[in-house]
């Protein structure tokens, strides 16, 4: 693990000597959040670990003390059981620090994701997005019965491709995707999870105009998210294509980047161009899908046809 942590922060990072470096961790995740902070102390003079207690859903605020931390630093390193990628929090630190975000990392990934050679997670990054920019329209569907369609006209698709060297820059590492908020209204069809991190076995999602439906597996605990947060937790929020050839189906952050397959979010999409704001984000999985932009296979079955 050492040696993939001190490439993190020296070659993805590029963490100067005299920068203000913060390890934002909370009490599940504070082993491998000790291990980033001592190998930050051998590069870095001003290096600092705070602690809170964990969040109780990915996309929910941290504490007071911890948003404050984050502006007040260069870099920020987060580790921690539930993402703080989608956070007012995360986007306030972006004005002045660049930010690295690892919620529930697991010890595999520093053999599998995080273990990728960057140079050929950007050249999959690059491919694929020069297949997806400036395009209207994407149609997804799978073998498991996905079938969903919806307009990207006007939304900026972004890469995540791992280099965090300049101000405002935010990736998810293990890093590579290609990534969008669709126009919130124009998501149709039917959503097959092959993976969603709350449910067990597969999660079928029925979307009317961006908004979840209706539902059909294991939906209680995201029963129980949308009656507390309402209606603004059941939009459709991100579609995004992995990139990543390291990457394995272990744990969402992972999962999301395995090169041929797709993940859809729900809830929140301010940070990446959509209007939805909700404490909550969250992704699933959709391991071979066919993906059609403006009418052009680019994925069948999980296989690249660019």
């Amino acid at each position: 693990m050492k040696p993939v942590i001190s490439r993190i922060l020296t070659e993805n990072l590029d963490i100067k000597p005299l920068e203000k470096v913060l390890i934002v961790t909370d009490t599940k995740k504070l082993g491998i959040a000790k291990m980033f902070f001592e190998a930050s102390r051998k590069i870095n003079l001003e290096s600092n670990l705070i602690m809170m207690e964990p969040r109780l859903r990915d996309g929910e605020e941290p504490t007071e003390a911890v948003a404050e931390a984050m502006k007040a630093s260069d870099v920020v390193v987060i580790v921690t059981s539930k993402s703080l990628t989608h956070t007012k929090a995360v986007k306030e630190a972006r004005s002045n620090a660049r930010i690295a975000s690892m919620p529930n990392l697991e010890k595999t990934s520093f053999t599998h994701g995080l273990a990728a050679d960057l140079q050929t997670i950007k050249k999959n990054v690059d491919k694929m997005f020069l297949k997806l920019e400036d395009s209207n329209f994407v149609e997804v569907t799978s073998k498991n019965g996905t079938n969903v369609y919806f307009s990207v006209r006007g939304r900026e698709w972004r890469k995540d491709e791992g280099s965090i060297k300049n101000k405002g820059d935010l990736s998810n590492l293990p890093a590579g995707e290609v990534y969008i908020a669709p126009l919130e209204d124009s998501v149709n069809g039917t959503i097959v999870f092959d993976y969603f991190p709350i449910s067990k076995g597969k999660l079928k999602l029925e979307v009317d105009n961006g908004l979840v439906k209706e539902m059909k597996g294991d939906k209680r605990k995201l029963q129980r998210i949308f009656k507390q947060l309402g209606k603004s937790a059941r939009q459709v929020a991100e579609f995004g294509i992995g990139c990543n050839h390291k990457a394995k189906l272990d744990g969402i952050l992972e999962s999301e980047k395995v090169l041929g397959t797709v993940h859809f979010a729900l809830g929140n999409n301010v940070n990446f161009g959509g209007r939805n704001s909700v404490q909550f984000h969250l992704d699933g999985i959709i391991k071979k899908p066919t993906v059609k932009v403006d009418n052009r296979i680019i994925i069948k079955e999980g296989k690249w046809r660019i």
